[in-house]
C-alpha cells in the first residue's frame, strides 16, 4: 500500500494497493455512504453513429466518483479484486449521467481517493501499517502430497491462498516409469507457481507435507532454481496438501521464527488468550455485540476483536452501530484487530458472535 496523500480537512486519503493484500485492507476501511474516486472504463455513445449496433459505443477509461452503496471484495487463486457499487458524483459530464449507477473495480496499481463523512483513527493506522507492511518480507507456505499442494503468500495481515493443483499421480498398481512422468508433471506445474507468482514475491518457503514428498519437492525446486537461491525451509509433516494443511504450516515454528512480528501471529495469540480465559472461567473477557456495546464506552475493553463481516452489518447489527462502537474503543485507547471471515479464526469467533473482547479488569454483573 502507499499512502500518496492525506488531507483531513476535506476528509479525504488518496491511496495506490499493490498487494492482493491491500485490496482486502481496503473492502474493511471503506463503508456505506462513502465516496471514492478512480479511473474506470465506461461504455458511452459515440457522437452520431448510425448503422451497425457495434460501432453504435464504445467503451473509454475516465475517471468516475461514486457514493458506496454496496461492495464486495473477491479472494480466490484465481483473482482479486474489490468492486464498489454507486451512485455517480462525479465524471466527464458529456459521458455520464450523474446520480446514475456504476461498477468501480478497484485494482492494483490504479490510485484510489477515497472521501469519508468521518475518518476513524483505526482505519488510518490500519492504511499506515498497511505501508509499513509493504517493507517486510513475505513467506511462501507449501502443503504438499501426493494428491494434491497448496500454495500461499504470507504477509504482515493474512495468507493469501494463490494456487490449488491436484497431483493426477496414478495409484501403486500403475508402473513406476508412469508414476514418474506424472510426478515430474505435477512438480514442473508447481515450479510454474513458483516462477510466476512467488518469485516476484520473494525467495523465502517453507514447505511441509506427509511422508518423502516434502523432501523430493524441495530437492527438485532446489535444482530447478539454483539461481535464484531459494531459501527452503522444510517443517513438519501435514494432514495433507491442501487449505488445512496450510493452516497447520501457519502454526510451524519456522514459520513463527520467520514471521514472529506480522500481525497475524499476535492476531491469533489473542484469540488464544481469549479462548485460554473462557476455559479458566474468568470474566475479564467479552464477548456479542450487546454486550460489549454495553462496556464500550467504560475504558473495560484493552483489545478488542471483530470479523470483517460485521463492518458491513449482519447478525442484526447496522454498519453504523459497529463504526459507532469502534470509535468508542478507540477513545478508551483500546486495540482494534479484524479477522478475516475466510481464516481459520473466523470459525472460531462466529460461536462468540464474531466479535470478542480481552477487558482490563474483571467485570461482575450483577
Amino acid at each position: 500500500m502507499r499512502i500518496l496523500k492525506t488531507d483531513m480537512k476535506n476528509r479525504r486519503v488518496v491511496v495506490r494497493p499493490e498487494t492482493p493484500t491491500d485490496l482486502y485492507i481496503l473492502s474493511n476501511v471503506i463503508n456505506i455512504g462513502d465516496q471514492i474516486i478512480t479511473k474506470t472504463s465506461r461504455r458511452v455513445r459515440r457522437s452520431g453513429s448510425e448503422g451497425r449496433s457495434g460501432d453504435e459505443s464504445q467503451r473509454i477509461t475516465m475517471v468516475i466518483g461514486v457514493v458506496t452503496e454496496d461492495f464486495a471484495f473477491q479472494d480466490s487463486s484465481v483473482s482479486n479484486r474489490l468492486r464498489v457499487k454507486g451512485k455517480i458524483f462525479q465524471g466527464p459530464e458529456q459521458h455520464v449521467s450523474l446520480g446514475s449507477y456504476h461498477t468501480l473495480n478497484l485494482e492494483l496499481t490504479r490510485t484510489i481517493t477515497i472521501i469519508k463523512p468521518e475518518w476513524s483513527k483505526y482505519f488510518l493506522e490500519l492504511l499506515k501499517k498497511a505501508e509499513e507492511a509493504s517493507k517486510k518480507p513475505k513467506i511462501c507456505l507449501i502443503a504438499a502430497d501426493k494428491a494434491e499442494v497448496c500454495i500461499g503468500i504470507l504477509d504482515n495481515f493474512n495468507l493469501n491462498v494463490i494456487a490449488h493443483e491436484k497431483s493426477h499421480i496414478s495409484r501403486k498398481l500403475t508402473k513406476e516409469k508412469v508414476r514418474s512422468k506424472q510426478t515430474q508433471s505435477f512438480f514442473d506445474r508447481i515450479a510454474m507457481v513458483i516462477n510466476r507468482q512467488v518469485l516476484p514475491e520473494t525467495n523465502n518457503i517453507v514447505l511441509g507435507g506427509p511422508g518423502f514428498i516434502k523432501e523430493q519437492l524441495t530437492n527438485f525446486l532446489k535444482r530447478k532454481f539454483v539461481k535464484e537461491k531459494l531459501n527452503i525451509i522444510v517443517s513438519g509433516s501435514l494432514s495433507g496438501g491442501n487449505r488445512v494443511g496450510l493452516s497447520e504450516l501457519l502454526q510451524m515454528d519456522a514459520v513463527d521464527k520467520l514471521a514472529a512480528d506480522f500481525q497475524v501471529f499476535e492476531e491469533n495469540s489473542l484469540i488464544d488468550e481469549f479462548f485460554k480465559r473462557i476455559n479458566q472461567g474468568t470474566t475479564n473477557v467479552t464477548y456479542g455485540f450487546a454486550e460489549i456495546r454495553k462496556i464500550a464506552s467504560t475504558g473495560a475493553i484493552e483489545t478488542l476483536i471483530l470479523l470483517d463481516a460485521l463492518l458491513r452489518g449482519g447478525e442484526g447489527i447496522n454498519p453504523d452501530e459497529i463504526q459507532h462502537l469502534l470509535r468508542e474503543v478507540e477513545k478508551t485507547r483500546g486495540k482494534i484487530f479484524i479477522v478475516s471471515s475466510q481464516s481459520e479464526n473466523a470459525n472460531r469467533m462466529k460461536t462468540f458472535g464474531g466479535i470478542i473482547g480481552l477487558l482490563r479488569y474483571a467485570l461482575h454483573w450483577e
